[in-house]
């Protein structure tokens, strides 16, 4: 048999970390996030995380229809992820600006945004190198037969050198 059965993963937990810009990384994936990251909470598993890449190509062509170059411009990722629990945390990256007692235009925030999944004894975090902007996705729904549920979308911005995250990752061994 071709492959490595122990290369796949099902991520069995997972935890979203939102700190403002100044917020400091882990040093290394067994260290904890310090008090200034806070959590969204109670995500929805079987949404996950979706990674989405959108970039626009342009094909150049030589006479005869003969395939030279593409070029590629305005690469944007983005990486979706629904909570199910409303607290400090997700109000603030559902509502940014608001109060307690008052609900304001939202207009995203800059801030520092980790996703991390866990399977045993592996981890895998991908923190913002820069910064996210998290916006709401799709409509909110309160009903009497189903948890309310948040689908959120980040954009995630790089640094001028192109970095989007900083990876850390166990293998588990």
């Amino acid at each position: 048999m071709a492959g490595d059965p122990t290369n796949a993963s099902l991520w069995t937990d997972a935890d979203v970390y939102v700190g403002p810009l100044t917020a400091i990384d882990p040093a290394t994936v067994d260290d904890p996030f310090s008090a200034e990251w806070g959590l969204v909470g109670l995500l929805d598993g079987d949404e996950g995380f979706t990674e989405s890449r959108d970039e626009d190509t342009d094909d150049k062509y030589a006479w005869g229809g003969i395939l030279v170059r593409t070029s590629r411009a305005h690469f944007k990722l983005t990486k979706s992820f629904t909570v199910l629990e409303d607290n400090a945390t997700t109000r603030s990256l559902i509502w940014p600006g608001s109060t307690e007692t008052q609900i304001v235009v939202p207009r995203p925030e800059r801030i520092k945004l980790a996703f991390e999944t866990r399977e045993g004894d592996t981890v895998k975090r991908l923190i913002t190198a820069q910064y996210a902007e998290v916006t709401v996705d799709g409509d909110i729904t309160e009903n009497e037969t189903d948890l309310t549920a948040y689908s959120l979308v980040a954009t995630i911005f790089p640094t001028a050198t192109k970095v989007l995250f900083h990876r850390q990752f166990t293998d588990g061994t």
